[in-house]
């Protein structure tokens, strides 16, 4: 009898460790995604055309827009600073232009500039 109850917690141990492995199968979970601390991964290499396209539209027409931006924080920062909205107005306006535009790899898109979080 004595033996027997140290045997029935390490079956009891084993199964419901193994059990939980096997749970965690099934849940949307995986080490490739705690690598990449729940993100998803980098994405494929951009085609040589998505390369051209954003080297000769793209980044010109970000830049217009930084410039334009600038600009417009610029004529803006006297009604919008005594308010403490200047620095929503430095995101929306020059910062999420300008990391698109100068930060971003070429040819691919880049989630880091669609939220805040570049003045922080």
């Amino acid at each position: 009898m004595k033996r027997r109850l140290p045997v029935v917690i390490l079956t009891i141990i084993l199964v419901g460790t193994w059990g939980g492995v096997g749970a965690g199968g099934n849940m949307p979970y995986s080490m490739e995604k705690a690598e990449w601390g729940f993100h998803d991964p980098p994405p494929t290499e951009p085609s040589a055309a998505a390369v051209a396209a954003d080297a000769v539209i793209g980044r010109p027409l970000g830049l217009a827009t930084t410039i334009v931006g600038g600009t417009l924080f610029l004529v803006t920062l006297p009604f919008t600073a005594p308010s403490g909205g200047a620095r929503d107005a430095a995101w929306n306006l020059v910062g999420r232009q300008g990391g698109w535009t100068f930060n971003r790899p070429l040819g691919r898109s880049d989630p880091r500039y669609e939220r805040q979080g570049i003045f922080k």
